[in-house]
Order: C-alpha cells, then sequence, then structure tokens
C-alpha cells in the first residue's frame, strides 16, 4: 500500500489501526478482499473498494473480542482485508466466522497472493530466458565480442549455469590490478560476479571461436586452439591479479571477497565445431585439468537455459 492514495478507500472500524499495520495487511494481502472468489471493487478512480478489519476484537462486546489482546498488541497478525460487503457479514455473524475461521480465510488468502506472485515471476524469468534463447538462435553466428559483452551486460542471468546455480552480482569490465608502478597497462575483465562471500571471474570470447588447433599435434592428440589456449591463460592471470592485488581492490570497493576466485571462460560451440572423437577427447582433457578455472562453450550454455525455459513452462 505504498501508495497514499489507497488511504481514500479505507474505513477503519473503530479506533484508529497505525498505518504501519495497514501498509503491512495490504502488502500482504494484495489489495484484495480475503474473502474466498471475492471479485474485486473499485472506485471510479480505480481504487480498490476495501476496509481495514480486526480479526479479534480489542472492545468488550465487539465481534470475536478476545480480552487477553491489549491496544499495544494491534498489529498485523490481528488484522484482515475485506470488502465492505464481507466486512459486514463476519461481524454480523462472529458465531460463524470465529477469530480461528477469519484467521484460516487470511491465511489461505495470503496463500493464494504468494502463489500469483510465485507464477507471475515465474513467468517473467521465464520471458527473459526464452528472449535470450531467441537472440542467441538468431547472432549464434555472430564473431563481434563486443555483441556478446552487451548482451551478457543486459542479461546477466545468462550466467546462472555457468556460476552452479549461484546468486551473484554481474559487473562488466573490471579492473582486477596489474598496472605497472608507472601506473601504465592492468588489467582488465570482461565481467566479475559477486556471491556470497567469493567472486568469479569470466572471460567471454565468441561462438565462433574454434577450440581445437585445425590438425593434429601428434597421434590422436589434438591441441587447444591458440584462442582458447590464450583465453584460459589470460582468465588465470587475471585470476593471480585480483588475489595479488585483493587488499588494495577491497580497500577501493568494500564488500570485495574473494577467497577462492574461479575463472569461466565461456567459448566456442561444440556443436557446430566439427570434431573427430579423438578431437573431443583431447578437448575434455584439457578443460577437465584445471582446478580452479571453468571452460564452458556457448552451445552448452544455452542448453542449459533452454532447460530451465522448458522446466519454468510446465
Amino acid at each position: 500500500m505504498d501508495n497514499p492514495n489507497h488511504l481514500a478507500s479505507v474505513r477503519l472500524s473503530r479506533s484508529s489501526i497505525p498505518a504501519s499495520v495497514i501498509k503491512i495487511a495490504f502488502g500482504r494481502s494484495a489489495n484484495r478482499c480475503a474473502f474466498p472468489e471475492c471479485p474485486p471493487v473499485t472506485l471510479d478512480n480505480g481504487v480498490p473498494l476495501l476496509e481495514v478489519a480486526r480479526i479479534s476484537s480489542l472492545s468488550a462486546g465487539g465481534p470475536r473480542y478476545s480480552p487477553s489482546l491489549a491496544a499495544e498488541e494491534d498489529a498485523a497478525d490481528n488484522i484482515i482485508i475485506l470488502c465492505p460487503t464481507h466486512h459486514t457479514l463476519v461481524d454480523k455473524n462472529p458465531e460463524i466466522f470465529t477469530t480461528e475461521k477469519l484467521t484460516e480465510i487470511r491465511d489461505a488468502h495470503f496463500e493464494r497472493v504468494q502463489r500469483a506472485l510465485s507464477t507471475d515471476q515465474k513467468r517473467t524469468t521465464s520471458n527473459r530466458l526464452a528472449d535470450l534463447l531467441e537472440l542467441w538462435n538468431e547472432k549464434r553466428t555472430a564473431d563481434d565480442e563486443e555483441y556478446w559483452q552487451q548482451l551478457f551486460s543486459d542479461h546477466p542471468e545468462a550466467f546462472s549455469l555457468a556460476l552452479e546455480g549461484r546468486a551473484y552480482t554481474l559487473s562488466s569490465k573490471c579492473y582486477v590490478g596489474g598496472k605497472s608502478v608507472a601506473n601504465a597497462g592492468g588489467n582488465v575483465l570482461d565481467f566479475l560476479a559477486q556471491h556470497s562471500g567469493n567472486v568469479a571471474l569470466v572471460e567471454i570470447k565468441t561462438p565462433t571461436t574454434m577450440l581445437l588447433a585445425p590438425q593434429k599435434y601428434r597421434g590422436n592428440v589434438y591441441a587447444p586452439s591458440r584462442e582458447l589456449a590464450g583465453a584460459t591463460v589470460q582468465a588465470l592471470v587475471y585470476r593471480h591479479s585480483l588475489i595479488s592485488n585483493l587488499p588494495a581492490l577491497a580497500y577501493e570497493s568494500p564488500g570485495l571477497r574473494a577467497s577462492q576466485p574461479m575463472g569461466v571462460v565461456v567459448i566456442g560451440d561444440l556443436e557446430k565445431e566439427e570434431m573427430s572423437e579423438d578431437g573431443r577427447r583431447s578437448f575434455e582433457l584439457y578443460r577437465s585439468s584445471f582446478r580452479d578455472l571453468k571452460i564452458m562453450t556457448y552451445d552448452e550454455l544455452f542448453g542449459g537455459i533452454q532447460m530451465l525455459v522448458n522446466i519454468l513452462r510446465d
């Protein structure tokens, strides 16, 4: 009930109820009458026509009077939001609408509100991820790294799979140390994902970046491509730079924690790059050899997002 105009449609029962309590009650009720299947009723200006009622009266002789309640206990737990019709109904029939019954009605309404909010949030998340998948399908062959930098900046949730489902705050183009004494140079990371007590350093290339060198290195062994090898070393250098410069960086950015930073490289497209069995084995052995670095391809990242969209739509 952040909109003060709502107060114009509220009739307070008996003595005044604190505005803070009213705000909590309206927030929990989502500006709807708690009575089951009650259709919304509004004034001409669209403001909901609702009343604030006590479940247990604080006054002797009032509906559902409870002598154990004191005035200072006039809290949101003793409040129910009703339309005028149902407010009159419950107060005229306290033997039917007991304290227990009204509490049950109010709590059931809260559950309906929470389910609705959860569904709306689920739909919003699903739509954002679906939009992201559409961009992926349209721009899968885009070889402009700045395009992908902007896409991930606009859709930070895209990294949720790469960061193992952790909640995080994403920052773009972050300095992680490395300047010389002449204040030259320095390491600028594509993305820094701050999560609880730690960070992940994300370096991106493009989906068109080759993962393996075109020719076998020797026998049945393939070497990583120059771009893949360079990106992994770059991510490791940035990780080392962050750890080495952490005291100074944390001074400039209070709250920065990096107890065991993880590097993430997003690169290439396994589905599009034609690999022999030997090539695929070489690639998997290469990326599994790192302890503090994860290599994920674009098709793996967006394949995981597709799974999330399917789950959210079920």
